[in-house]
C-alpha cells in the first residue's frame, strides 16, 4: 500500500480531547485493531485478577510488568496529533534513529514514516499482540524504515540502542525507569542524543535526580511531555 497522506495526522484544534477523538477515529480508518487487542487482553486479566484495576491487571498476566492493560485506550497511547508536534520539533534529519521505549502499537512509527519517511523508527514494545499488530500496520503503509520489536524493558539483559533521539514513557515503576536513565547516562559518554520524556513519573525523575540530562541545555516543557538535549544541535 502505498504512503499514508501526511494530513490525517492533523486534528480539528491541538486540545488534548480532540487530538484524542481524532486518534481514536485515525486509529479505526487505518484498520488498528486497538479496541480489539486490548479487550481481550483485559477479559484474561479479569479472568485472572476479577477484582483488580488497570494498576495491577497488566502485572497479573505480564510477569508482574506494568503494561497498563485496562486502561483507555487513548490514554494508553500518545496521540497522533501530540506525536506530529513533538516531531516538528525535533525536525529529525535524515538517517537518524529515533528509540520508542514503551511503543504500543508503533504510532510514532507511522508518523516518522509518513513525515520523515528517512529517519529510522526502532519500537520496543513488551506486549507480543501490541508488537505484532503494530509490525502489520507499519508495513500495510510501508514504513520501510520502522521496525517494531517485542522486548522487555525491565531484563537485567536489555540494552538500550545507540540513538539520537529517545521517546520514555512511564511504562514501569520507578525502578525500572531510573535503570533506563542509567543506560542512557552510559550512552551519553559516546554521543549526544535528545530525550523525549512524556508522564508525570519519568519526568520528575530526570528533573530531580539526573541534573547530567537535565540541566545542561533548556529543556522544552508542554503539558504532557518534555524535551531533554545533551546540545544545541545534533
Amino acid at each position: 500500500m502505498s504512503k499514508l497522506n501526511t494530513q490525517l495526522f492533523y486534528a480539528k484544534d491541538s486540545s488534548y480531547e480532540a487530538n484524542r477523538t481524532h486518534s481514536e477515529a485515525l486509529d479505526r480508518d487505518l484498520g488498528v485493531a486497538v479496541e480489539a487487542i486490548e479487550n481481550g487482553l483485559l477479559e484474561i486479566a479479569k479472568s485472572k485478577l476479577p477484582e483488580g484495576d488497570h494498576k495491577n491487571w497488566g502485572q497479573a498476566i505480564h510477569g508482574g510488568n506494568q503494561t497498563w492493560v485496562g486502561l483507555s485506550h487513548q490514554t494508553l497511547q500518545t496521540p497522533y496529533g501530540e506525536l506530529r508536534e513533538i516531531c516538528e520539533l525535533l525536525n529529525p534529519k535524515a538517517g537518524s534513529t529515533v528509540v520508542d521505549l514503551g511503543a504500543g502499537y508503533g504510532r510514532l512509527g507511522l508518523i516518522l514514516g509518513s513525515f520523515y519517511p528517512e529517519v529510522y523508527f526502532i519500537g520496543h514494545e513488551y506486549v507480543p499482540e501490541r508488537v505484532k499488530e503494530g509490525q502489520r500496520i507499519l508495513e500495510l503503509y510501508s514504513c520501510q524504515n520502522a521496525q517494531l520489536f517485542e522486548k522487555n524493558l525491565t531484563s537485567p539483559d536489555y540494552e538500550l540502542p545507540i540513538a539520537e533521539y529517545y521517546f520514555i514513557y512511564d511504562y514501569g515503576t520507578v525502578p525500572h525507569l531510573r535503570r533506563t536513565i542509567k543506560q542512557l547516562e552510559f550512552i551519553a559518554e559516546k554521543k549526544n542524543f535528545k530525550v523525549i520524556a512524556r508522564g508525570k513519573g519519568v519526568r520528575s525523575l530526570i528533573q530531580y535526580e539526573f541534573p547530567w540530562l537535565s540541566q545542561v541545555y533548556d529543556a522544552v516543557h508542554r503539558e504532557f511531555y518534555s524535551i531533554y538535549s545533551m546540545s544545541q544541535n545534533l
